[in-house]
C-alpha cells in the first residue's frame, strides 16, 4: 500500500488499516468482540494493541483482501450482521484511504450469551 511521487513515498500500513477497521466494527451492531484467528489465543478486545490478531489484510493487484475474526452478540441474525460488516468495512477503508476493497470475509467464531 506504497505510492511515489514527486514529492516522496506515501506509505499506509496494514497496522494502520487495521486500527481503522477495528474502530468501524466497534460501531456495529452485534459485534461485541474480535476474536483471533487462531483458535489457541484468547480473545481480544476492540481496544487491543494489536487489532491484527482479528484483522488480517492482504493486498493484491486489483485491492485488498480483508479476513475480520468477530464475536457477535447472541440473538442477533448472524448472516444480516455479517453482510453489514462487510458494507461497512469496505466503505469506511475506501472512504478513508483512497484504497479498492476487493473482498471483506467475516469470520463468525463464536457467540456472547446474554447476561
Amino acid at each position: 500500500m506504497k505510492e511515489q511521487n514527486e514529492l516522496g513515498r506515501i506509505e499506509v500500513l496494514p497496522a494502520a488499516i487495521a486500527t481503522l477497521i477495528a474502530q468501524a466494527l466497534a460501531q456495529c451492531y452485534g459485534v461485541v468482540g474480535l476474536a483471533s484467528h487462531r483458535m489457541t489465543d484468547v480473545v481480544a478486545n476492540f481496544f487491543a494493541p494489536d487489532a491484527r490478531r482479528s484483522i488480517e489484510i492482504r493486498e493484491r493487484p486489483d485491492g485488498l483482501v480483508i479476513d475480520v475474526y468477530l464475536i457477535l452478540a447472541y440473538g442477533v441474525r448472524l448472516i444480516a450482521v455479517a453482510r453489514s460488516v462487510q458494507h461497512t468495512i469496505k466503505y469506511q477503508v475506501e472512504k478513508t484511504t483512497g484504497l479498492p476493497v476487493t473482498e471483506v470475509n467475516v469470520h463468525i467464531q463464536g457467540l456472547q450469551p446474554p447476561p
